[in-house]
């Protein structure tokens, strides 16, 4: 499986992770511009955030599905993931998905990978 990788909602800059930590992200699995599930935590490169043991938390949907949904050239701007950083998030969810970042997540993580208060 490949890496997923976002662009924030809010500051167009790319949601990184490196092998150790990714940066601290709202996560919002979107169908027909409506919010299906979220999480929030460190982003694990691969469209979900890291659980307090260091795996990745699942969404209910089934992960093929999701592929699916993300691959999908007919589905709409308003089904797939939006990712914001938790810097960013200022209590607006999105209803459209993010942009994926061409550079998949690589490069130095910028923003916190700890969760903001």
């Amino acid at each position: 499986m490949g890496c997923f990788s976002f662009l924030c909602k809010e500051c167009g800059e790319p949601i990184r992770s490196d092998d150790e930590a990714g940066e601290h992200v709202h996560l919002y699995l979107l169908r027909h511009g409506e919010i299906i599930e979220e999480m929030q935590g460190q982003y694990d490169s691969y469209g979900r955030v890291l659980n307090e043991e260091g795996e990745s938390e699942l969404w209910d949907m089934d992960w093929s599905k999701i592929c699916e949904l993300m691959d999908d050239k007919k589905s709409t701007s308003g089904e797939g993931i939006a990712a914001i950083h938790s810097d960013c998030f200022r209590g607006l969810v999105p209803i459209t998905k993010s942009e994926g970042d061409p550079n998949q997540g690589w490069g130095e993580v910028t923003h916190s990978t700890s969760e903001i208060i």
